[in-house]
């Protein structure tokens, strides 16, 4: 029993808690004050850049002045040239149309529709597609003339095409204008008969002022070709310039138009020359009549009458 009286009175007292060291007190260190270096104060060296140098300007072109008036070398066709090609184009253009219309007025059958699609194809062909393959129509062909530009060139297709159809369209608007005033009134055709008496005075007009111009115009140069600048000259072949095949044969048709030409130049020339052996004549009549004239007999002078005397 005394060994648990000794373990139970041992744990009766209290334990003493354990004393808490001293902690050493830190001994304030004073802080190092940084030295301050005395910067010497930079001189900021300025690079002087290089000036950009300025790109020089480019230096327009001078535009070579565009050649004005009817190139050298060429030759203004004749009234003549022009006459023979008018008739000649008429006559492909209008010629089988014309045919077709009578016979309309008659009977309508199908050789006067076949007659219609066939003339609109010769139109066709002679307004667009000769012009632009060789700048030349039918009648251009037959008569040797062409149309060329200021610089001796061929003029362009569209000019062609324009000149070319200036009398075609004045033919159709005549159409219009006659066909379209008669339906004025009618209810049931609405505004139609208006708007083609309209388009039919418009190619009027054009007509009339492309003739204008013509008329007023020193080489007889319509509204579109002074618009492009287009003259209407002899062709003459280059040397080099053949045509083969099927344009060909519109080259040789110039041949016919060169003997035209010819037979009325010698009818001129005959014309003339007969006038003159006329003059002549009526000359030495004249001539003869004064030699056989007798003279007259001179008249005497009359006395000077004496003078009266006053008194």
């Amino acid at each position: 029993m005394g060994l648990l009286d000794k373990a139970s009175g041992t744990s009766s007292k209290p334990e003493a808690k354990p004393k808490a060291k001293a902690k050493p007190k830190a001994k304030a260190v004073a802080k190092a004050v940084p030295k301050v270096e005395e910067v010497e104060p930079q001189v900021e060296e300025t690079i002087a850049k290089p000036a950009k140098q300025k790109k020089p300007k480019k230096e327009k072109k001078a535009r070579a002045p565009r050649p004005s008036g009817l190139p050298d070398g060429f030759e203004i066709c004749n009234k003549l040239d022009r006459t023979m090609s008018w008739f000649v184009n008429f006559a492909w253009n209008f010629g089988v149309l014309l045919a077709a219309i009578f016979m309309m007025a008659g009977d309508t059958s199908v050789i006067t529709t076949i007659l219609l699609i066939v003339s609109f194809v010769m139109i066709i062909l002679n307004v667009v597609v000769l012009p632009f393959k060789t700048g030349r129509n039918l009648g251009q062909f037959v008569a040797r003339i062409k149309f060329i530009n200021t610089s001796g060139e061929k003029a362009s297709p569209f000019q062609g095409m324009l000149s070319n159809s200036v009398g075609i369209l004045a033919l159709f608007g005549l159409l219009f204008v006659t066909v379209s005033t008669s339906k004025f009134g009618d209810k049931d055709a609405g505004a139609g008969p208006i708007i083609w008496t309209t388009i039919g005075a418009i190619f009027l007009i054009l007509y009339i002022v492309n003739w204008q111009f013509a008329k007023a115009s020193q080489y007889n140069q319509g509204l579109y070709d002074v618009i492009f600048g287009a003259y209407l000259v002899k062709h003459v072949p280059e040397k080099g310039e053949k045509s083969s095949g099927f344009w060909a044969k519109f080259e040789s048709m110039g041949d016919y138009g060169d003997k035209f030409a010819a037979k009325r130049e010698a009818r001129r020339v005959a014309k003339e020359q007969q006038a003159e052996e006329a003059a002549n004549e009526t000359e030495t009549e004249t001539s003869d009549e004064e030699k056989n004239k007798p003279k007259e007999k001179a008249k005497p002078k009359e006395k000077a009458k004496p003078k009266a005397t006053k008194k």
